[in-house]
């Protein structure tokens, strides 16, 4: 049995950086002196842990990526 305040291990994490240096997005876009997101995956769809490492891969969004994957709901 679980306990009270048990809860899932979140799948995705969200770090928010500035950018002092040029720094390519996922996109393909350069980010320069501005804020970006980075995303971070632990889990894959199946529950898998990564193989290497902490985490997969890091997503990086600039800033107005990030608003429309929010609104997106993702």
């Amino acid at each position: 049995m679980m306990g009270a305040n048990w809860q899932p291990d979140r799948q995705h994490d969200y770090k928010k950086r500035f950018a002092w240096l040029p720094k390519r997005s996922t996109s393909g876009k350069l980010i320069w002196l501005n804020e970006y997101h980075i995303r971070l995956t632990y889990y894959d769809h199946n529950g898998k842990p990564p193989v290497k490492g902490l985490h997969f891969l890091p997503y990086v969004y600039t800033k107005n990526e990030f608003l429309v994957l929010k609104l997106k709901g993702a």
